[in-house]
Order: C-alpha cells, then structure tokens, then sequence
C-alpha cells in the first residue's frame, strides 16, 4: 500500500474502490466494469460481502437493507435519494454521499444527510453528516461514534442515548428547537461530548437519569452537570442563516488543543481540514461544531516569476524522481473544496512515488540588474506547503541566486510544515519569506525538494502549491512591450585604470549613438577567483548620453589599495548593467587592470 489508512477511513476509501471487491453494481447509469442493475432493490439483494454498489442520480422509494460487508456510494454531481430508508446491519457495511430518509447503521456512513432518524448501533460511525427532522441520533447499543456532524431539529431528543449505549460525540453541531440537547433512557447510558455546540431553545438541555460527560463543549447552563475542561456558555457567533461560524466567532480556534489523532477524521462536515488557523493568529487550534472555519486564502501575487505556480499548467518546471501533479479531492490527497478554499485550484505539486524528488525552474532576472546591483533589490518567497497527517516526509522551496557564468551567490529557503505544525493535519499551510537580492544576480534557480521521511517504500507526501517568487526593484521600469529598436549596450573603454590620490579609479563609459533615451545603470567593480562569489569592492551609479563616454569614477577599498602599491598592478573584473530608454538592458562582464599611479 501506499499510504498507512486509519480505520474511520473506510468511507474515504470506499470512493477510490477497492481491488478485491467481487463485483461493482452500477444503478442509474452504466460505465465499464460495472455491472448494471435496474434498481437499487436488485442490486442490494444481489451484493454479498466485498461488494460495491454505485448509485447515480436516483430515487428509491422502497426500504433498502443489508447484512452484508458491502459498500454504497453515491456517484455523480447529484448525490442518490433512498426515500424508503436504508438499513445496514453489517459492522463492515459502509455508506457515503447519499441522501437517506431513515438510516438504521452498524457499520460507518459519512458525507451522508439524514431525513428522520439516524439510529446506530455496536461500533457504527456517523462522520460528516446532516441529520434532519425531530428524532436526531439514537444511540441503541455498543460505542457508537459521531464525528463532524450537524443536527438540526424541529423536536424530540438530539441525541438519545439509550441504556446499553456509550456514544461518543465530537465536532457536533446541535441546532433548531430539539426538546432536549441530550437525553439519557436509564442510569447507564453515557454520552460523551467533546469540542461541540449545542444550542437549541433556552429550554433545552440535559435529560435523564444517564451520565452526560462534556469538554470543550459550547452549552447552555444545566442544572446539576459539572461543567467539562473548556466548556462554554456563550453566544456561537453563527454566520447568517447557517451552522457555521462567522469570523469573529469566540468559538473558533476554541476547541481541544491536540494534534489530530491516527484514528480521527480528518475532515470537519463539508471536507475542510478538520484543524486550520481560522482566526490568523499562527497557531492551529480545532474549532468547535461540525465546521472549521478555514483560514483566509493567500492569494498568488500578480507579479509572480513563476510559470506554473500551482500544477494546473502542465509546463514550466524540470520534474526529477517522482515529483508529480496531483489533483484535490481524491483520496487521501485533501479535499476538493480544502483546494478551492486555499485558492490552490484543483491540482497541487507533491513528492510521488519516490523517497527524493524534485522540481526546478530558472528565472531570469538580468532584466532588474541595474537595480540589483545597486543593492536596491528584494526577492519574496511563498507558497503553500503541507504534508499527510503525521508523516514526516518534507517540503522545502530553495531560492539560489546565480550571478555571470552561474556563480552561486547565495540561497533562500522556505522549509514546509512538519507534521506537528500541521498538527497532524492533511493539508497545506501558507509560508513566506523576504530577503535581499546579492548584487550581481543575473538569475534565480528555484527548486521544489521533497523527502521521504521514513525508509519504507510509500508514497512521499510532501505538497506545495501557489509557489511564487517576486523581485521588488524599486525604480525599474516595466519590461518592453512591442518591437523595440537594437540597443547593444554600453561599452566599457578602459582596460588599464590607475588610482588616484584619493584611492578611485576612473572608467570611461560610452554609449551607442543610436540608443533610446540614454545609458543608465550600475558599474560594479569585483575581484573574482574561481569557484568562488565575486568579491563586490565598488559600485557607482552611471548616466550616459547617446554618443557620449563619460569617466565613471569606483573607490577601491584601502586593503586592496594596499595590495595594488605592493604587486603594482592587479587584474579584476567589471560588471556593466545598462538600460536604454526602451527598457532594454544589457550586461556585460569586462577585465580591468588596476595599477599603482606613477611617483
């Protein structure tokens, strides 16, 4: 396998199919491999256990049942309507978008809405759920779990618990005019609450003889119930008209503080990831309620470098290992809608199939030179950089600067999240970092590096979308647009300069007669050894006129003035950075000796 799958996953993988199911039942539509059926009534009583049953768009108005291990999807952009009710007694059966009127579950259901009564049994589990009408949950017997689930109720109990039930509730939003939030039937029944709201009618509370254990649980008062670590009693802050919290609301980033458990859903009712940093403060906390208010997207900056930035493009970056484009919403990649919230759009960059790979892309900047190497040059980074729940594989963005002959002048680095930052979290987080530019910068390597964190053979989850780089030149005009006449550059008419009393040099700087406008830009002057970033000893501002040279004077510091008395003479470098009035620039690399002025 490629990814480690905790238990209350089922449902998740249930949407990407399994390989060893006996037979897939197709109802409503027909595609290759799939074996049709007239109605869902045929297709229910001929499943046996492993096999799948996909419902399309339809209507089935008599009950449904099974005591087989099978699985029931809903396929298509209209989720499939079981009027009759639907009965899965079947600890393995397991349920996922569909609209149920009446849902009688052992096994686990999740992104399922539920008209009537959903009534769970042994260990079933409830996951990203609605459940409508006057009946609520009904635990009947066992440990059932729900997680991630609303209720909104015109009556009867929210949930019921009866007297051989322990039901475990988190992320449960209790809304409507429901009689009771909680309704025990005798003294061993329990309910324990965790990291919810319910807020029904000031009527509304606890009822019966049973123990209902709450934390972290936003509730009106109830006459003898010892509040839970983190419980509250205030006003949720719902968005108009709707279940979830507005910003703003005291009830975000309110939860419980831990990580996301191995065995914990991921997602909170609508696929978000269950923990995000809803209120921008930087730290990662759980909400509380069926709903995760996500974080504000960051948008991708209109002058981003960067072809490609977030794997919808298909081009524009050298793929190595396994580096691969995924696609939000298919498991156990995040969520469609946790894409669309980021601002990712439907596709993102991950690690792949290998335990190291890559994505590079060079960036030319010679166009900013003049500013560059006047040292008036910033670069930003960001991007959005995540990971797979406690996997420890990781993402780093790395910026190297590359000056004349592709000379490593320095890097950047933008490190993703590790798994604890996530906390535990599948999904992306925004990073950013700025810095100046080194002088003489003709380009910018960007690499996207993902590694394998553990030596096992599984897939690398490192992600990053919206990868962005920007240059903030201050001064430099916009790139030329249209035909522009030829501008060869200035030229630099000194090959051998003396210094003077006050330690300068004087380089005579000529631009072409044709040129636009005139020749402005930087005259930087550097000592270059092999393999080694040029050593910036001077830099000098220069404005010539078309046809005009003009003496550019550079101050040599005093140790290589030192140097140049004692050998006489030394051979460095000049680096020419020129723009014509076009916008055009031109650079160049030129010798120069510096000698010792005659006594």
């Amino acid at each position: 396998m490629r990814w480690s799958v905790p238990a209350t996953f089922v449902a998740c993988l249930a949407l990407a199919g399994t390989a060893d199911a006996a037979t897939t039942y197709c109802v409503g539509f027909e595609r290759a491999g799939c074996t049709g059926r007239a109605t869902a009534a045929l297709a229910f009583a001929d499943a046996l256990d492993g096999d799948r049953i996909e419902l399309g768009p339809v209507t089935a108005t008599t009950a449904l049942t099974s005591a087989r291990a099978v699985t029931v999807v809903g396929v298509g952009a209209t989720a499939p309507v079981l009027q009759g009710g639907l009965t899965l007694s079947n600890a393995k059966a397991e349920l996922s978008d569909a609209t149920v009127h009446g849902l009688r579950l052992s096994g686990t259901a999740a992104r399922v809405q539920v008209e009537g009564v959903a009534e769970l049994r042994g260990t079933a589990v409830l996951q990203a759920a609605t459940v409508r009408g006057t009946s609520g949950i009904d635990a009947v017997d066992g440990t059932p779990r729900l997680d991630g689930v609303v209720l909104d109720l015109s009556g009867g109990p929210g949930l019921n618990v009866r007297c051989d039930a322990t039901l475990s509730a988190r992320h449960v939003t209790l809304v409507g005019t429901p009689q009771a939030a909680v309704t025990t039937l005798c003294a061993t029944a329990v309910a324990q609450v965790r990291d919810s709201i319910l807020w029904g009618p000031p009527a509304a509370g606890f009822a019966g003889p049973g123990r209902v254990v709450t934390e972290y649980t936003d509730h009106r008062p109830v006459a003898g119930h010892a509040a839970g670590a983190g419980d509250q009693s205030v006003e949720p802050g719902f968005a108009p008209g709707s279940a979830r919290l507005a910003p703003g609301s005291p009830l975000v980033d309110a939860g419980s503080p831990e990580a996301l458990a191995a065995e914990a859903w991921p997602e909170d009712r609508d696929g978000l990831p269950r923990i995000a940093d809803g209120n921008g403060d930087g730290a990662l906390a759980r909400d509380m309620g069926a709903y995760e208010l996500p974080a504000a997207a960051v948008p991708l900056p209109a002058a981003n470098l960067l072809r490609d930035p977030g794997a919808e493009a298909g081009d524009g970056w050298t793929l190595q290992g396994g580096f691969t484009r995924e696609r939000y919403g298919i498991f156990p990649f995040p969520s469609a809608v946790a894409g669309t919230t980021l601002g990712g759009g439907s596709a993102f960059f991950a690690g792949g199939a290998e335990g190291l790979a890559a994505a590079e892309q060079l960036v030319p900047v010679g166009r900013l030179a003049p500013e560059i190497d006047l040292g008036g040059a910033r670069a930003n980074l960001a991007a959005l950089l995540g990971g797979y729940r406690a996997d420890a594989d990781a993402g780093v963005l790395e910026a190297r600067f590359l000056g004349p002959a592709d000379v490593l002048l320095g890097t950047a680095t933008l490190n993703a999240p590790t798994a604890a930052e996530r906390a535990n979290v599948t999904g992306l987080l925004a990073r950013a970092q700025s810095g100046d530019v080194p002088p003489l910068t003709r380009a910018i390597a960007v690499t996207l590096r993902a590694t394998r964190g553990t030596p096992e053979p599984r897939y690398n989850d490192a992600y990053f979308d919206n990868v962005a780089l920007t240059v903030d030149a201050p001064g430099a005009p916009p790139p030329p647009s249209g035909r522009v006449r030829r501008f060869s550059g200035a030229r630099v008419l000194t090959a051998t300069a003396p210094l003077d009393r006050k330690g300068r040099i004087a380089v005579r700087v000529a631009c072409p007669d044709r040129t636009v406008g005139a020749c402005t830009g930087a005259l930087t002057l550097a000592r270059t050894r092999p393999g080694a970033v040029p050593e910036r000893l001077a830099v000098a501002r220069l404005h010539v006129r078309p046809g005009r040279a003009r003496a550019v004077r550079l101050r040599v510091p005093r140790a290589v003035r030192g140097e140049v008395r004692k050998r006489r003479r030394l051979k460095l470098r000049l680096y020419l950075a020129v723009r014509d009035g076009q916008a055009v620039v031109r650079t160049a690399t030129v010798p120069v000796t510096v000698k010792r002025r005659p006594r």
